[in-house]
């Protein structure tokens, strides 16, 4: 047996253009409304998307909240889609992308059968007279039998399947042959599958659900625990025998409400109950095999939509996309903007760094967009010392520049602890980047994958992008064009925007020789006490890994005025700016996309979205 162990989980190129909006001009768009779109493969649109959207800030469109990293069924830890969903509805999010782990998705390198599985430690309950918990390769033993005279008792073997196991229970069978099950009166041998958290609905509770074949019992389906245990009855099992276990039909008869597919094969364990002394469960069990007919890039997608077409009556106010996350080795990385698509793994390398690139180019070649994600690494905490931190930045930025950061779109920014370090660390690196040139949007990350409060999560930043509709061709030419800001919707509901000169908005580059230049900053919702600072940064592009970054003003909300607050720059040297947001204790709750004031043309030009014409 083994110990429980954490799994660690997981150019300056761009498509489409911008115009800058003046402020008459943001004036004049007040009141645009969405128009009508088709609705591609994958995603599916709120009805309220038909309503005309609020006009705000600096330009036309409003401030979507959207959540751009998120895990469900198809990955490795508790959280449902519906799960999700839910908490994306409740917190007040617009869009949410569905990201899932390409590999788990697909079942890669999982488990066929028990032989060579990894088992966590055996666990028991009441007093035993007699136990056995014992593996033989792919085969085990397994008894149980209570010292009490009128107690019961039992014995747990579960496997450890975070890494072989856990994905979807589409498709999945458990061929189980036994050689030998002995049964005293009221004993029992279950296998227990444990299931996905799913919220509350029809009067079933929220929780996280388990499904168990209970053998030796009554026949039939029901439930226990409260309804969070669904019960197969079987009878016992006779000498050289196989049972198919087929968990997505149980499931749909226990819980007729719950879409049986949106559930994980979380967990899977063996279990003996002796109901009392001299009543013995002894089970020999020759093979445990696993089949999964639903683990084809082309299933996989079917699912999905097959899932969101039963999920969107229950959240009209959400735009959903269904994408995956490429995730074979690290970097992780997200695509955006394109229909869904799970890369096909025969035709991509082998070596680490032309594997990366060639998902880039895949999805540019399709007009997407491709966020880097967590660069720091998987791992949460402890926090490094602050020394290490900047040491790990700086060798995290050099490790990227060797490879062209994959020609990324999109770096993930908004965490609060990741890799070790902070939220300043992470976003000193992206600062690095805009010193040396590099046109990268910061996103907000949820990165979660239980489906239970979002607004509690340390890591909950949302990624703010203002946009004209929900729509997948807009929402795309904002990420390209830095029209995103990045918020902890847990701690701040506010949002933010800039406008240099009455023609540049926040992610622009513009090209000047003016010596100042005036920004407008727009931020709503500040926290009493907070501030809202201006940082700036030399753009020099020496390959420098450090940020050289400074505060070159700090607002307090008093000096806004209608939400606006205007500072001017000194531009004499070419500089990015960008705003963070603190609150009154001085943590860091969100922070806008730069702009770019240079004083000649880069050296690689402007990406098209990010040029001010």
């Amino acid at each position: 047996m083994r110990d429980a162990v954490g799994e660690v989980v997981g150019g300056d190129r761009a498509t489409g253009g911008t115009a800058a909006l003046s402020r008459r001009r943001f004036l004049e768009a007040a009141g645009i409304a969405a128009g009508a779109m088709a609705v591609p493969t994958g995603l599916w649109t709120p009805y309220a998307a038909a309503e005309p959207l609020a006009t705000r800030g600096f330009g036309a469109g409003r401030p979507l909240r959207a959540a751009m990293h998120v895990h469900g069924s198809w990955s490795e830890q508790e959280g449902s889609w519906e799960a999700q969903l839910h908490q994306a509805a409740t917190n007040g999010y617009d869009l949410l992308y569905l990201t899932d782990h390409d590999r788990r998705a697909l079942a890669m390198g999982y488990a066929t059968s028990l032989t060579g599985m990894e088992w966590d430690p055996v666990t028991s309950t009441g007093r035993l007279t007699r136990l056995a918990a014992s593996v033989d390769r792919g085969s085990f033993h397994l008894l149980a039998e209570s010292s009490a005279l009128t107690l019961p008792a039992s014995v747990t073997m579960p496997i450890y399947g975070r890494t072989r196991f856990r994905t979807s229970v589409s498709g999945l069978t458990i061929k189980h042959t036994v050689d030998s099950v002995r049964l005293g009166t009221g004993a029992r041998y279950e296998v227990v599958l444990t299931l996905s958290h799913h919220p509350a609905l029809a009067g079933r509770p929220a929780g996280q659900y388990e499904l168990v074949y209970r053998f030796g019992a009554h026949p039939g389906r029901r439930t226990e625990n409260g309804g969070f245990t669904g019960v197969v009855g079987l009878p016992r099992p006779g000498a050289g025998t196989t049972q198919t276990l087929v968990p997505v039909k149980d499931i749909a008869a226990i819980w007729p409400e719950m879409m049986a597919i949106d559930n994980s094969s979380y967990g899977l364990a063996f279990r003996a109950r002796s109901p009392r002394r001299g009543s013995a469960c002894d089970v020999r069990v020759r093979s445990v095999r696993f089949g999964r007919s639903r683990s084809t890039a082309a299933a996989v997608i079917a699912d999905q939509a097959a899932m969101l077409a039963r999920y969107r009556p229950r959240f009209p106010s959400l735009t959903v996309q269904a994408l995956i996350e490429t995730s074979r080795t690290l970097p992780d990385m997200n695509p955006f903007g394109i229909p869904p698509w799970i890369p096909d793994y025969s035709t991509m390398s082998q070596d680490r760094v032309t594997y990366h690139q060639q998902i880039s180019d895949k999805v540019h070649a399709m007009g997407g967009l491709i966020s880097y994600n967590h660069p720091f690494g998987a791992h949460l905490g402890p926090l490094l010392s602050p020394a290490d931190q900047a040491a790990r930045r700086r060798k995290i930025f050099r490790d990227m520049q060797a490879v062209g950061r994959f020609d990324a779109d999109i770096l993930e920014v908004g965490y609060n602890v990741r890799g070790n370090v902070d939220c300043p660390t992470h976003l000193a690196l992206w600062d690095t980047f805009s010193r040396n040139g590099n046109f990268l949007t910061g996103n907000g990350v949820t990165d979660d994958h239980s489906g239970k409060g979002w607004a509690e999560k340390p890591n909950g930043f949302a990624t703010g992008i203002w946009a004209p509709s929900t729509g997948r061709a807009d929402v795309v030419r904002a990420l390209a064009a830095g029209r995103v800001y990045v918020a902890h919707a847990g701690q701040w509901s506010g949002a933010l925007d800039l406008l240099v000169d009455d023609s540049v908005p926040m992610g622009a580059v513009s090209v000047s020789d003016k010596g100042s230049r005036s920004l407008a900053v727009w931020a709503t919702q500040l926290p009493p006490g907070g501030a809202v600072q201006v940082v700036g940064g030399p753009v020099d592009y020496a390959g420098n890994p450090d940020p050289a970054t400074s505060v070159v003003a700090t607002l307090s909300p008093s000096s806004f005025s209608g939400d606006t607050a205007a500072v001017t720059l000194d531009t004499s040297a070419s500089q990015f700016f960008r705003v963070q947001v603190l609150d009154e204790r001085g943590r860091l709750l969100g922070s806008s996309n730069p702009v770019w004031l240079l004083r000649a043309n880069p050296p690689h030009g402007i990406p098209p979205a990010r040029r001010v014409t």
